[in-house]
């Protein structure tokens, strides 16, 4: 490997720095520096920056301003929905695919909690129908998974949505795919979707936008402002970072054909040559989510008969860096939930490997990730 390089596939995680959007983030540290709670007029000119930057967040991903809620990362939003009273009564319809952090403030809520049923890694749809009824109050699914990278059809699960549940409020978790897919809010009709700041490269920063128009939603915004200004459970969100994560936004979606053919070669050429690795077991690896239905930014697949948790540790001291899943479940000794939802054996649950990309990764870096992992799985 040339002398210094790193090869860091792991975006889905936490993105590498981006330093367009890492400039205008220092630029605005220097300025907006105050408590933007203070009455002094520094305070008031935050104020309405943060305001600011809502506005154009929210047109750029809904194309109309919205309500914008702004936290330190995705996991703190969902954590604020578990306390909420309009999810208390009722059910709630996900899948075991979410993020655990979404996952576990539903439960908190102390409502019921229905799981649709997942083919190949999406929606179920027939049976997403058969779950939903007339006390649904919330319906809660990624766009981007995001340890297999399957894209949803937020359209169709809208339309089911509409015949089934219309009452219910719909969250669409766009927190791995703003920015980087396209989306269209008009014909998806999302009424929350999340988005975080280090998932594109920038600060930690986070947001839920919220659709005003329907009085859940209302009131599910009203009890995210009491959060930060009576219960204290919500942080106040650094105006520097917040204003980078609009930036960010922005910058993506104007860049987003750009980027997605970058990071598509990357994808495409590492799934015509994985699956001609050897194994010292005679197997082959298995490409989790065909391309047509996985985002170009995350590459899953497995290797049947190795631990994905021992090749990252391998890899890392040849400064290669993946992951064997999501990184909030990095150090769990299960094997991949995700996984054993989609019903792989316990075994191939233990050798999944998620490769994620960004616009900066390069085939050159492709390359050398096949011959260091080539080599690792011939020593293990």
């Amino acid at each position: 490997m040339e002398a210094g390089l790193s090869i860091y596939f792991d975006n889905a995680a936490a993105c590498r720095p981006d330093p367009k959007i890492w400039g205008y983030y220092y630029a605005c540290a220097s300025r907006f520096y105050a408590n933007q709670e203070a009455a002094h007029a520094l305070a008031v000119r935050e104020r309405g920056q943060i305001a600011a930057a809502a506005r154009r967040l929210s047109r750029a991903l809904c194309g109309e301003e919205t309500f914008v809620h702004w936290g330190h990362s995705g996991t703190g939003l969902f954590s604020l929905l578990g306390g909420f009273p309009g999810f208390q009564r009722g059910n709630i319809v996900t899948t075991a695919l979410e993020h655990p952090a979404l996952t576990a403030a539903l439960k908190r809520t102390g409502a019921e909690i229905r799981f649709s049923s997942i083919t190949a890694g999406r929606v179920d749809l027939e049976h997403l129908a058969g779950v939903l009824d007339e006390k649904t109050v919330l319906t809660a699914v990624y766009q981007v998974q995001s340890e297999t990278g399957a894209i949803q059809d937020p359209v169709e699960i809208r339309r089911v949505l509409d015949a089934r549940a219309p009452q219910s409020l719909l969250l669409t978790d766009t927190i791995q795919s703003a920015g980087k897919i396209p989306f269209s809010r008009e014909k998806a009709q999302p009424d929350i979707i999340s988005v975080s700041g280090p998932k594109i490269g920038a600060p930690a920063a986070a947001a839920l936008l919220l659709n005003l128009s329907i009085p859940r939603a209302r009131a599910l915004a009203d009890h995210l402002q009491r959060c930060r200004t009576e219960y204290y459970t919500a942080g106040r969100p650094e105006p520097a970072a917040v204003l980078a994560l609009a930036q960010g936004i922005r910058k993506n979606l104007n860049e987003l054909s750009e980027n997605f053919n970058k990071v598509n070669a990357v994808n495409a050429f590492l799934r015509r040559e994985l699956v001609k690795l050897k194994l010292i077991n005679g197997k082959k690896p298995l490409l989790t989510i065909p391309a047509d239905h996985a985002s170009p930014y995350i590459l899953h697949f497995i290797v049947p008969g190795y631990q994905s948790g021992v090749l990252v540790r391998m890899l890392s001291e040849a400064n290669v860096y993946f992951s064997a899943g999501s990184a909030c479940r990095s150090e769990t000794d299960q094997p991949s939930a995700v996984l054993t939802a989609m019903n792989f054996s316990r075994g191939d649950a233990y050798a999944g490997i998620r490769l994620s990309f960004c616009p900066q990764n390069t085939l050159r870096e492709a390359e050398i990730f096949l011959e260091k992992f080539q080599n690792a799985l011939l020593t293990y």
